[in-house]
């Protein structure tokens, strides 16, 4: 009966809508039919067997509309976790890469993005941006892409499905400052390929940049950096650092050797830090150790700060704060302390032991009485406190109170399982991540991903 038939139908049309929620991601999706049209915002199931077919709710007037529909030029702010379009894929296979239409914007460091075309943002987190592909904090990264540095994260979503959609392809990538893994995640959405074929020393130049860290894949990412700094150093704005650097950057990964008049003075510096840490080292135990979750190095008097390179390249990620601790008199105890984070420590990792920011004010107030100086806050992302002049302290001493006051430092549990693996010389071989579809070294692949 005409009754039954239109029950039916009801019933079609709610299995319909009930198929579309398994199907479509945790984005806005318009089912429009001859009687009404509303929107419902699904929750994402990933599902990869079901989706071409759910792509055809097309006959008989109804219409799904998402954001892989082509034809479609409207803004969808992805959310984390969104469709299985960001899902890098097979670890292990070697994407074939065509060149990208994608164009760079630097913005000032408030500016908004008020263009037409979809907009990424990449490392920093600008205003007016459709996806985020950043490790800044408080970013919005869809979960799958999501890695320590921005240059990982931009590599992982290179080989996305849903890079290579008009969209995206034509999108622009937008930062709002000058750092080096800033231009090698910038650069890897501009030239795929290119990035894709220099993709390790890319991924360490920008963690020498970010986390003062040693690279552990490729030693030259030391001078990758320093070139890009150098070259940045003799322009005012981040635009213009921007154009110069980009604009030679295939030229400086092809040949670093050639560059060597801007990358020299820092791999002196790191030479010379080098030396002066060995001389540590052969001097005594006692000069550099670690104190629980504590790093501490003890410089002689005169001699200048150890590179965090250098630092990373012996603690590794068995501590979670640095103490340098600076002699002041010849076989005294008489010095300045400045305590930081390890390199890392202020970014929300994934792969690296995540950090908690201690409370800056309370630490400050707690030192001053155990130490009867004054306590400065320290400059730059991993700065905590810095003595305000000389202490007739022993570091041991000044740890000591710094235990009691520091109330985010991991527990001796907790850094014992790191100890052993950050020490493990194996970790300077020559290894990959997941972006690389080369056979990994399964105990790098556990640690790093």
């Amino acid at each position: 009966s005409r009754s039954c038939r239109l029950a039916a139908m009801a019933a079609l049309a709610c299995g319909v809508m009930a198929a579309s929620t398994l199907i479509f991601g945790r984005n806005t999706i318009e089912l429009q039919s001859g009687m009404a049209a509303r929107q419902i915002s699904f929750r994402n199931v990933v599902n990869p067997s079901l989706r071409p077919w759910g792509a055809k709710f097309s006959r008989r007037g109804l219409r799904c509309r998402s954001e892989v529909a082509k034809e479609e030029t409207e803004k969808v702010v992805p959310v984390k976790g969104d469709g299985i379009e960001f899902y890098p894929g097979n670890p292990w296979e070697i994407p074939e890469f065509g060149p990208s239409q994608r164009t760079f914007k630097c913005l000032g460091y408030s500016e908004e993005y008020k263009g037409e075309k979809m907009a990424i943002s990449c490392d920093g987190l600008s205003k007016g941006a459709n996806l985020h592909l950043s490790h800044w904090n408080n970013n919005e990264t869809p979960e799958q892409l999501y890695s320590d540095l921005s240059t990982e994260i931009a590599l992982r979503f290179i080989k996305t499905s849903a890079s290579r959609s008009p969209a995206w392809d034509t999108a622009v990538v937008l930062n709002n400052h000058f750092d080096t893994d800033g231009v090698c995640s910038v650069f890897t959405l501009l030239k795929p390929d290119i990035a894709w074929k220099y993709r390790r020393i890319l991924v360490d130049a920008a963690a020498v940049g970010d986390f003062d860290e040693w690279p552990r894949m490729e030693v030259d990412a030391l001078k990758l950096h320093a070139t890009l700094e150098s070259i940045a150093e003799n322009f005012d704005t981040d635009a213009e650092k921007y154009d110069q650097v980009l604009s030679r950057m295939e030229e400086i990964l092809e040949d670093l050797d050639r560059f060597e008049s801007f990358w020299s003075p820092y791999m002196e510096n790191l030479s010379r830090g080098i030396q002066d840490f060995k001389l540590l080292l052969d001097d005594g135990f006692y000069n550099v150790y670690i104190d629980n979750a504590i790093g501490v190095v003890k410089h002689k008097t005169g001699m200048s700060e150890i590179p965090g390179p250098v630092l990373n390249k012996h603690f590794k990620w068995a501590v979670d704060r640095i103490l340098i601790a600076k002699e002041q008199e010849p076989d005294s105890d008489k010095f300045t302390y400045k305590y930081k984070l390890v390199g890392h420590g202020w970014a929300p990792t994934k792969t690296r032991p995540p950090m908690i920011k201690p409370y800056l004010e309370k630490m400050k107030k707690d030192m001053e009485q155990a130490t009867g100086m004054k306590w400065t806050d320290v400059d730059g992302l991993d700065g905590l406190i810095e003595s305000d002049g000389v202490l007739d302290m022993d570091p041991d001493e000044v740890i000591e109170a710094l235990w009691r006051s520091d109330t985010t430092l991991r527990t001796l549990d907790k850094m014992a399982k790191l100890v052993d693996t950050a020490l493990d010389p194996t970790l300077n071989q020559e290894s990959d991540d997941v972006l690389s579809g080369d056979k990994l070294k399964k105990s790098k692949s556990d640690l790093r991903y």
